[in-house]
């Protein structure tokens, strides 16, 4: 090889180096995205998973309060804890409506409230369950259909909502 050959190749190794370090940065910093974005809608379905179960939780609980449920008294309950529900000799199917709310979408450490980032949670009886925001739910108390309504704040900030009803 000749020196003129020689002064025409100088650097050409490091310019190949340097594309290749620009490529693989371009790679990396999308695989990072693609990871961020994997856990961004792992975290949603969970919260949407969570959100069906504390559903199927407030039914088993009306099944379990038939009387209750059949009086009305899971219409619109107001969340309040009784604490003659904890005891042997039980409590009145209203109390028991109550505490239900309470333990469901109250203050309680394993509610809803506490579980789901800006929870909220509804039930009622409504002819149109397919409605309502958590300040306003939009219970019409009309029908006999019981709605579950349950929202919560997710990683964008947008209210999400599942609903979930059932006839008795």
């Amino acid at each position: 090889m000749t020196i003129r050959n020689k002064q025409k190749t100088a650097g050409f190794t490091l310019l190949e180096t340097l594309i290749t370090v620009i490529v693989m940065a371009f790679g990396i910093i999308g695989v990072a995205s693609m990871q961020i974005k994997s856990q961004q809608f792992n975290r949603s379905a969970y919260f949407e998973t969570q959100a069906v179960f504390y559903a199927h939780d407030m039914l088993e609980r009306m099944r379990s309060n038939s009387a209750g449920q059949a009086d009305g008294h899971y219409d619109k309950p107001s969340p309040t804890k009784h604490a003659a529900c904890y005891t042997t000799t039980g409590c009145s199917t209203l109390e028991m409506a109550q505490n239900d709310m309470n333990e469901w979408a109250g203050t309680d450490t394993d509610s809803l409230v506490t579980k789901l980032p800006g929870g909220a949670g509804m039930v009622c009886l409504d002819s149109t369950p397919d409605d309502g925001t958590p300040t306003t739910p939009a219970c019409d108390s009309a029908g006999d259909i019981y709605a579950i309504k349950i929202w919560w704040s997710d990683a964008d900030e947008a209210t999400r909502r599942t609903v979930i009803t059932a006839a008795f």
